[in-house]
C-alpha cells in the first residue's frame, strides 16, 4: 500500500515539475530518490516483521499441538485414585457370659430366655423334657406360595390370652413371622380323638452357647404359661437339663457381641 501511495505522490510531483525552475527541479528530484529510498526500507522492515510474526504463529501453534497431545496422553493414562482401606471395626463386648456345664455338657435350666433370629426377640421359653418336639404359641396361620414353594404366615404370641380378647387389632400386627412350611402333621390331643393338623417350621434359634436350626410344630398354647416350648429334639446328647434352675443364661442382647466362657 505504501508503495502505491510512493508512486501516486511520485507522479503528482513529476507533473509539477514542468513548472519549477532547474534548482528547485534538481531539489525535488533528490527529495523524491530519498522519499523512495524511505518508502523501500520501510516496505522491507514490514515485510521483515509479517515474515517473523508468521514463523512465531506457527512456532506456537506448534507447541499448543504438542501440549494438547500430551494432555490426551496422561488423560488416557490416568488411572482413578484408589480408595484409602476402610477404618478397622471396633466390636465392644456387651458381657461375658458363662456357660454352666456338668459331666462335658452345658446345662439348661427349666426356663430360659430364647433369641428368635426372624423376629430379633427374646421370649421366655420352657424346656419340657417331657416333650418330644417344640413348638411355638402361633395363631393366624396362613399357607402361601413364594418362588414355587410353599410358606407359612403366622403370629407368635407371648401371653396366655386369646387372640379375640381386648386390643385385638394392635396385638394382631405384633411378632409376625414368614417361613418356609416344612410339612404339615397331624396330633392327636389326649383329652380328645379329633386329629389336629398344624404346620412345622424350621427357625434359627439362640440359648446360651448353642446358635442352630430347629423346627417348631405351630400349636395353639394360649392356655399355656410360656409362647415357647423346647422339647428333647433339641437338647438330646447335647445339652443336659436341671429343672431345679431358671434363666441360667441372660437375654441375648442382638447385634451386640457377647464372649462365651466355660466354669
Amino acid at each position: 500500500m505504501l508503495k502505491h501511495c510512493g508512486l501516486l505522490f511520485l507522479s503528482f510531483v513529476v507533473s509539477g515539475c514542468a513548472i519549477t525552475s532547474n534548482g528547485q527541479h534538481k531539489e525535488t528530484i533528490n527529495a523524491i530518490h530519498k522519499l523512495k529510498t524511505n518508502v523501500v526500507d520501510l516496505n522491507g522492515v514490514l515485510k521483515k516483521n509479517d515474515k517473523s510474526q508468521q514463523t512465531q504463529i506457527q512456532a506456537l501453534q506448534k507447541e499448543i499441538k504438542k501440549i494438547t497431545s500430551s494432555v490426551s496422553l496422561l488423560e488416557k493414562k490416568k488411572t482413578p485414585t484408589p480408595a484409602p482401606p476402610p477404618e478397622p471395626r471396633v466390636v465392644y463386648v456387651e458381657k461375658e457370659v458363662f456357660v454352666h456345664e456338668e459331666k462335658g455338657k452345658p446345662v439348661l435350666g427349666e426356663v430360659e430366655w430364647l433369641w428368635v433370629d426372624s423376629l430379633g426377640k427374646n421370649f421366655k421359653t420352657r424346656i419340657d423334657t417331657g416333650a418330644t418336639t417344640s413348638s411355638l404359641n402361633a395363631a393366624n396361620v396362613q399357607e402361601f406360595e413364594r418362588d414355587g414353594k410353599k410358606w407359612v404366615r403366622f403370629q407368635l404370641l407371648t401371653d396366655n390370652l386369646p387372640l379375640q380378647q381386648e386390643n385385638e387389632q394392635e396385638r394382631s400386627k405384633e411378632n409376625i413371622i414368614e417361613a418356609p412350611l416344612t410339612r404339615w402333621v397331624k396330633i392327636r390331643q389326649a383329652s380328645t380323638d379329633t386329629l389336629d393338623r398344624r404346620a412345622v417350621v424350621e427357625l434359627r434359634i439362640r440359648l446360651g452357647p448353642f446358635y442352630e436350626k430347629t423346627e417348631f410344630t405351630l400349636a395353639d398354647r394360649s392356655y399355656m404359661e410360656f409362647p415357647v416350648l423346647l422339647g428333647r429334639e433339641f437338647f438330646r446328647d447335647i445339652a443336659i437339663v436341671d429343672v431345679s434352675k431358671s434363666y441360667i443364661y441372660p437375654e441375648y442382647p442382638g447385634k451386640k457381641k457377647i464372649t462365651l466362657k466355660t466354669e
